[in-house]
């Protein structure tokens, strides 16, 4: 949300001119620094359309004349971005065939079981398979990644496939599109500014945002009728989240800066909540979630756990309930949360379709029905959106069901959804990939075991990709520098159209611990022992013991590739009352620790507690002031491998008014969430001749 380029966004720039300019550079690398930019697949896309509107292209298709007739064929000079799209080589010219264009994202492309099994030919199965009169045929014209604005711009192109039926199924990418909207508009933005800068009003400025989304939504309903015209048959199918098993990630739970004594208030019903939710006491959950809530709406923790002790009482619309809100408050903008399709978009769709003539298929109704009121899961969800198979089958049986009464048919049941199926290696690499961007975006160790054991039980053979996998992510290089990386990717040719997914942000590789470990133990139940080996290459990579190690590279505190969205320090910056890093060592060996850190606007001296593997090994005192200490851990506290050093802040009792700030975009967000404390250097050795010498 920057108005003038840090340095650093500069240097990012300069660089990506230098590899647009050489013509031999990476098409992954030139996409890596475009994500850093600021500038999403779904931009790169939208770019692309305006020479589309010349050409005649239908994304990555260009019109040809065959036999006096008109096919699109996929462009061998858009090819960086086929792996976007449905892996069919030509579109024919239209028959006598009812034409139904599928358009949407990721979710319409099948991510993750694509293009092995998608919901277009599940789609097309069930049409031709069950329809009493009519023959069908699905053009799948789905994109990974695509935003409204390209939504937009790809149904326009597709009205010249002459489609009798469009069949959307998109909204989880829109989110961006509502930051551009109020970026691009300051009367919207000078509003949103006022409720939570000037007032720190959270109710009010959800208000203002659902109002400016539920208004974008609408206008994409209006252009869509408009466009095609009042006779063209549209159905707009609704996606569902992963209410049960997708939950916040360590950004996304960033605190909010309340004032008075709200975050102190907040901290503590926070800790008795967890506390008495693992004790299974449902009650004294509700009350001090809702407690939580009351101090900040726009924080999703509270709502999950409130979810959480409504879960234990098995009551489960309200768990729902509170499970939507919680997913919701990513429009607050803490971190680039991952798609979802919001309660505003999915109500604004199913108020204001009808008017439009637009029918809709509500996949959360469907999917509830299918589970008889209870919430989806990793049954049908493979990550936050992402159907699995089952997921796919239940969603396109009630699309064909729609598309029936619209064409006039009488669908005769002799397929069914569930009769369409993937295969062993597709199912299994869907698995394999869902574990891994689960992990991607910090979702907890169980998920991730769940996938990398269905993986295996699905193919033996996915073990091999996992050994390379565990390799890779314990180097402290980059994963475009790994031998392994060459490996995994020539040894599978179904990496290919995930081969970003094995790649990291620039100078933001982690060693994602969760993942390597639940790999480690899924392997260990298909025979495979792989702990000795993680371990040595662990402490040969990151140990204390053989090197001085930065605590405050992404290696040893991140733990997935959110981003808060504010202005980027040049240090470590703690938005929680805790900041957890990974220390590798060994047992029995001292640990020394060289640390500067300031609490920022501390009006008087405070102190820290540094704890490792849970136990306190150091106060220290702090101020508003950089101060540099040397700590000393004792031998007998570290254990060989992975140790968690927690530095504990202090919380304020009672905070003033944010200071306000209108220089800049970033200041909305700044002055939205507190700042517990910053590092600038943060450093471990266990050789003590190294630790005197870094002093």
């Amino acid at each position: 949300m920057s108005v003038r380029p840090s340095s650093a966004l500069r240097e990012k720039a300069d660089a990506l001119a230098l590899l647009l300019s050489s013509g031999q550079s990476s098409n992954i690398a030139i996409d890596t620094l475009f994500e850093e930019l600021g500038i999403t697949n779904e931009h790169i896309a939208d770019t692309s359309l305006s020479r589309s509107t010349a050409t005649g292209h239908i994304g990555i298709y260009k019109p040809e004349e065959v036999d006096g007739e008109i096919v699109y064929s996929r462009d061998v000079s858009r090819k960086a971005r086929w792996t976007y799209f449905a892996d069919i080589p030509m579109i024919p010219a239209k028959g006598t065939r009812k034409r139904v264009v599928l358009l949407g994202e990721s979710v319409a492309r099948g991510f993750l079981l694509d293009p092995g099994f998608t919901p277009a030919q599940v789609l097309g199965t069930l049409l031709n398979g069950n329809a009493d009169k009519d023959e069908f045929e699905v053009i799948d014209l789905a994109e990974t990644n695509l935003g409204m604005a390209g939504l937009k711009e790809r149904y326009r192109e597709a009205l010249a496939l002459e489609p009798d039926m469009v069949l959307f199924l998109a909204g989880n990418n829109w989110r961006d599109d509502l930051v551009n909207m109020i970026l691009t508009d300051k009367t919207y933005l000078s509003r949103v500014r006022e409720a939570l800068v000037l007032n720190q009003d959270i109710s009010s400025a959800r208000t203002i945002l659902e109002e400016l989304f539920s208004t974008l939504v609408g206008s994409f309903l209006e252009y869509v009728r408009t466009v095609g015209g009042p006779a063209l048959p549209v159905i707009f199918a609704i996606p569902e989240f992963n209410l049960l098993d997708c939950r916040s990630t360590p950004g996304e739970r960033f605190i909010s800066r309340l004032p008075d004594n709200g975050i102190a208030g907040w901290i503590a019903a926070r800790d008795q909540a967890e506390l008495v939710l693992k004790e299974q006491d449902a009650q004294r959950g509700i009350s001090h979630a809702s407690r939580m809530i009351a101090l900040d709406p726009s924080h999703p923790y509270g709502y999950e756990l409130l979810a959480d002790a409504h879960l234990l009482l098995q009551e489960y619309d309200k768990a729902r309930v509170y499970l939507e809100t919680a997913r919701d408050t990513a429009l607050f903008c803490r971190t680039n949360s991952k798609p979802r399709m919001f309660n505003i978009t999915r109500q604004t769709i199913l108020r204001e379709a009808a008017g439009h003539k637009i029918d809709v298929v509500d996949i959360p109704e469907v999917f509830s029905r299918h589970l008889n009121g209870k919430i989806p899961g990793k049954d049908l969800f493979l990550d936050y959106c992402h159907f699995t198979a089952e997921g796919i089958q239940v969603a396109m049986q009630a699309v064909a069901e729609r598309i029936f009464v619209l064409s006039g048919n009488t669908g005769n049941g002799k397929v069914s959804a569930t009769s369409i199926r993937p295969d062993q290696e597709v199912h299994a690499m869907a698995h394999l990939f869902a574990a891994i961007h689960n992990a991607h975006w910090g979702q907890q160790y169980g998920i991730l075991y769940h996938h990398c054991l269905k993986a295996l039980q699905y193919s033996k053979e996915i073990a091999r990709t996992m050994i390379y996998y565990c390799d890779m992510m314990n180097r402290s290089a980059s994963n475009n520098l790994c031998k392994t990386l060459e490996i995994l990717v020539t040894g599978n040719t179904r990496l290919d159209r995930y081969v970003h997914a094995l790649l990291h942000p620039r100078s933001g590789k982690t060693m994602e611990i969760d993942l390597v470990n639940a790999m480690v133990a899924a392997l260990q139940t298909a025979g495979v022992n792989l702990i000795k080996y993680v371990d040595d290459l662990r402490n040969k990579e990151h140990g204390v013991s053989i090197q001085a190690v930065n605590l405050l590279e992404t290696f040893y505190h991140a733990t997935s590739y959110d981003e808060y969205q504010g202005t980027k320090a040049a240090f470590y910056q703690a938005r929680d009352a805790q900041s957890v890093f990974f220390l590798v060592a060994a047992k029995d060996e001292p640990v020394f620790f060289d640390i500067s850190l300031r609490v920022p606007g501390l009006p008087e001296e405070g102190k820290i507690t540094v704890l490792l593997n849970g136990v306190q090994v150091s106060e220290v005192a702090v101020s508003g002031k950089w101060t540099r200490h040397s700590l000393t851990v004792p031998a007998d506290i570290c254990t060989n491998g992975i140790n968690t050093v927690t530095i504990c802040w202090p919380v304020p009792e009672r905070l003033a008014a944010a200071e306000q700030r209108a220089t800049a975009d970033e200041a909305i967000l700044d002055a939205a969430f507190y700042v517990f404390g910053e590092i600038v250097t943060f450093t471990a050795t266990s050789n003590a001749a190294t630790h005197f010498e870094l002093n």
